[in-house]
């Protein structure tokens, strides 16, 4: 990654040598050996030996004459040698993985170097932070040695510090900023060349805060600044981890995720392409082979639960064009996503538009995608995949479009006027849409509203259902009023056809006891019997209590049997309650009992 910077360097700062006997000099050597193939780092490694041994000879005859040596300069023949057979020696004894060997060689540069360049720390610090072997003494002895020589660091050796100290664990962000600053600088005035480690120290910078950071900002700004000086750098390897990262990472926002995963897209048929027109110029033997193992036509986004936990991000944030492109990236490879998990990405995209406030949007795919069997609120307040067993939202995606309806920038004749404008266009009104609108008239206890609803149905062509019924009790001011209407409603429903719900029967059951209707309450808990359908147990123990305060005791007993041939729970401690209350009345109630 870094060779090549290093061998400009050391070109460069050598090309002042025009001799015939450049050729042999030791960094030069060094060089060929790095830019031939097969064995050249272990044959450079072979120059350090060579130099090792010359130290040792040269430093025995220093003790036998007691002059002054100066080893590095007299193996590489002159003074202005020294940092460039340092810089080439460094890097391989860093691939070598001889840090001691390299720590040696960087401290006896400085005892010979009067003046040594900022890129010779630059590459020390690169290397011993591409190991685990590094302290925070040996970091600060550097920084130490630079301020006693008047050495001023660039904005490599603060990339270089920055990523140190935070391998260390230490929060240099305060850093950051004036780091950004400058490598702007540097990119937009032309002078990259020279900083030849800047893109891999950007790169480095990024890796490490992506692993040890978490902070979202600094992030993307570090990756903005890597696309910005080297786009080369930016592979599938270093995109894949950044986009799981930001899949999963609730503070980063959904829009940066779709652009990895775009970029990931563009990158990887990039490098697939390269791959492909390498493989083509190599003798065809095994062709077949090589063209069948380059192409990559798997998704980058390929997990249905990390797709289902990106479309659940934009739906929080309500990023209405994120929600789109994840959509559109789901219908374009369909494996992603299972058969069972289908309506789970219609209804967070609901979300998604609910919250950006696009109720046209969101009633087009209420009527177009969710299955009927989605299309009301469950009975919590939240939205669980059950096929995965896990939250994705912590709303219910009806009830959020109801929501933006009564209280947000919509309203129910808005929502009227754009499904009487599908219905004239030709396309479907049902009660999936409707009845949304019904919810949020009952939200606002809006009985005009709800009526004016209730009345569009039919010229809509839309199907009234139980649930249609129920929203038009619950739109009424108060439980009082609802109850009363129970009896008219049920008959409505009756000639009409439709079949009496469980949601239907639940509803009214509470409408009931909110408005302390015995005769009605009991009314419900004989269709509940009538029908085998189970009773809510928080239902049963407010009615239970209602009753006990009347001292009811044959609706206790009625309740009770219904409860026990409905297979629903029955509260011990309720009954117990209502024995106790009746005892103290005299009423025989031996009879009560939960099981």
């Amino acid at each position: 990654m870094w060779r090549l910077s290093l061998l400009r360097r050391a070109a460069a700062a050598g090309g002042r040598v025009n001799s015939s006997g450049s050729a042999s000099l030791p960094y030069r050597r060094v060089l060929k050996m790095l830019q031939a193939e097969g064995e050249g780092l272990p044959a450079a490694g072979g120059v350090f030996e060579q130099f090792r041994a010359f130290y040792r000879q040269v430093m025995a005859d220093k003790a036998a004459s007691e002059r002054a040596v100066k080893p590095i300069e007299e193996f590489c023949g002159a003074s202005e040698d020294v940092e460039p057979f340092a810089l080439v020696m460094m890097k391989v004894l860093c691939d070598l993985q001889k840090m001691e060997d390299l720590r040696f060689l960087f401290a006896q540069c400085l005892l010979e170097l009067h003046s040594p360049s900022i890129e010779l720390f630059n590459v020390y610090l690169l290397a011993i932070s591409l190991t685990d072997s590094f302290n925070q003494y040996e970091i600060e002895n550097v920084v130490e040695v630079m301020r006693a020589r008047a050495i001023h660091p660039d904005v490599v050796t603060r990339l270089s510090l920055f990523i140190l100290y935070i391998r260390l664990g230490q929060d240099y962000s305060v850093w950051w900023p004036e780091i950004r600053e400058e490598v702007l600088k540097i990119a937009k005035s032309g002078q990259r060349g020279q900083y030849p480690l800047l893109e891999v120290r950007l790169q480095h910078c990024f890796q490490t805060i992506l692993r040890l950071h978490h902070d979202v900002t600094m992030i993307h700004e570090c990756f903005d600044l890597l696309k910005l000086v080297d786009q080369k750098r930016i592979s599938s390897r270093l995109l894949l981890p950044y986009m799981l990262l930001s899949a999963n990472n609730a503070a980063a926002p959904p829009a940066t995720t779709v652009q990895i995963v775009e970029l990931l897209e563009a990158t990887r048929k990039l490098e697939d392409n390269t791959s492909e027109g390498a493989s083509l110029r190599v003798v065809s033997e095994d062709a077949e082979t090589e063209r069948t193992n380059v192409g990559s036509t798997d998704p980058v986004l390929n997990n249905e639960l990390t797709a289902l936990k990106l479309l659940a991000k934009c739906a929080k944030w309500g990023d209405v064009a994120s929600a789109v492109s994840v959509r559109e990236y789901l219908r374009k490879h369909p494996g992603i996503i299972s058969p069972t998990s289908q309506p789970a990405v219609s209804l967070l995209f609901l979300e998604a538009a609910s919250r950006g406030a696009m109720l046209k949007e969101a009633l087009t795919v209420l009527e177009d995608e969710v299955p009927e069997t989605h299309c009301q609120p469950g009975p919590r307040p939240k939205f669980f995949l059950e096929s995965r067993k896990v939250t994705l939202l912590n709303a219910d995606p009806i009830m959020t479009l109801a929501r933006l309806v009564a209280f947000g920038e919509a309203s129910v004749e808005k929502g009227l006027a754009i499904l009487e404008e599908r219905r004239e266009a030709g396309g479907e009104v049902s009660h999936k849409s409707l009845n949304v609108l019904m919810e949020a008239a009952a939200l606002l206890k809006d009985e005009g509203k709800a009526a004016m609803v209730f009345a569009a149905f039919e010229s809509l062509g839309a199907v009234r259902t139980s649930r249609t019924f129920l929203l038009l009790l619950l739109s009424m001011p108060d439980a009082a009023s609802s109850t009363a209407r129970i009896p008219e409603v049920l008959a409505e429903m009756s000639d009409l056809g439709i079949e009496v719900s469980s949601d239907f029967l639940r509803g009214a059951l509470e409408l009931a006891i909110d408005a302390q209707d015995v005769f009605t309450a009991m009314q419900m808990v004989g269709y509940h019997e009538k029908r085998s359908i189970s009773i809510e147990s928080k239902l049963s123990i407010r009615l239970m209590r209602l009753l006990c305060l009347v001292v009811d005791v044959d609706s206790v007993r009625r309740l009770i049997a219904a409860l026990k041939a409905t297979e629903s729970p029955v509260d011990s401690r309720t009954v117990s309650l209502c024995v106790a209350t009746f005892k103290k009345w005299a009423i025989p109630c031996d009879d009560l009992k939960a099981v």
